[in-house]
């Protein structure tokens, strides 16, 4: 019986394999040739098509995971920036804010929305996402790189353009992103949230851009004063931060040599916008502060819509 060349088998399966990928953690096909050499599919040779709000499995130290994918439609070498998003407290089981227009943004800009979804079998005292004081606050990390990992098998991910968006608790876990996985992520985006004053590991190993979007009206997340986390909750965690020491936290831990403020009003609402720039790793520290917002997601932000509020900025920036 005549051999089918390991390069024939090689041609068969990239035109057999689904072009959205099979996302199992196992997704990389691999062919064992004469020689008993291994030959993986590159994703990076292969077109994606789209797809949207897909669940997808996976295992995370021996825990099954899971999280939603939306994917654009791509030629091969096409590489796709990938945001992560994070929902707020007891959000996991519903959409995202502006699922949608993020979503139809990512096929528009060629990039994957991949949103996470928190362990639940977390106690109220543990939170749904662990935070930097939390001796487990490791435990998600390792399942966001489980995440970048798996996509990375299917897709031709650009790993220089790795982000973070957040809601509300979403939106303090970016900063579990920005102090403990800036090797990884270039940046971060978020509203309603903030970080521990005295965070137990807050280190720049790499660089990191920061959006942060938060209403004065806030009375969940305190725009004006450090807080506790109430007794029971969140054991751990410490005292949070008020917004403009977090924002000027991180202006100083990048270095940043010149910071402008203005404020103006739109549509009745009067909006203070903060801007350190000059930092190091040529990111910068932008913040909104919204005069009447409360702690609901806004559809805009000084008359840009929220969603593309955040892409805009995370666009800039690369690790």
């Amino acid at each position: 019986m005549a051999k089918i060349s390991p390069s024939v088998i090689l041609a068969i399966l990239m035109l057999t394999v689904p072009l959205s990928g099979c996302l199992e953690d196992s997704i990389s096909e691999e062919i064992l040739g004469d020689d008993a050499s291994t030959v993986f599919v590159d994703p990076c040779t292969l077109p994606s098509q789209s797809l949207t709000q897909s669940f997808i499995d996976i295992n995370v130290n021996g825990q099954d995971r899971q999280y939603r994918l939306s994917a654009p439609s791509s030629d091969a070498g096409t590489l796709l920036p990938v945001i992560i998003a994070f929902h707020g407290g007891g959000g996991s089981t519903e959409d995202f804010q502006q699922q949608s227009q993020f979503d139809q943004l990512g096929e528009e800009e060629k990039f994957i929305m991949a949103y996470a979804i928190a362990d639940d079998d977390r106690t109220a005292a543990e939170g749904e996402w662990y935070l930097n004081t939390a001796a487990t606050s490791r435990e998600d990390n390792i399942y966001v790189e489980h995440i970048i990992e798996n996509l990375s098998t299917a897709y031709c991910i650009d790993e220089d353009r790795l982000y973070g968006i957040g809601y509300s608790l979403g939106s303090m876990y970016t900063y579990e992103i920005a102090c403990q996985m800036n090797h990884q992520f270039a940046a971060v985006a978020s509203f309603a949230g903030t970080m521990p004053v005295n965070p137990e590991t807050c280190d720049l190993s790499g660089s990191m851009a920061v959006l942060h979007i938060h209403g004065k009206l806030d009375y969940i997340i305190d725009y004006d004063e450090d807080w506790d986390w109430k007794e029971g909750e969140h054991e751990g965690v410490g005292t949070m931060s008020n917004i403009p020491g977090m924002i000027d936290y991180w202006a100083e831990k990048s270095n940043c040599q010149n910071g402008n403020t203005h404020a103006h009003l739109f549509n009745g609402d009067e909006v203070e916008h903060i801007v350190h720039s000059d930092c190091d790793g040529d990111v910068r520290i932008e913040h909104y502060g919204m005069e009447a917002q409360e702690h609901t997601w806004p559809n805009q932000v000084d008359g840009t819509d929220t969603y593309e509020l955040m892409w805009n900025f995370l666009n800039d920036f690369t690790n």
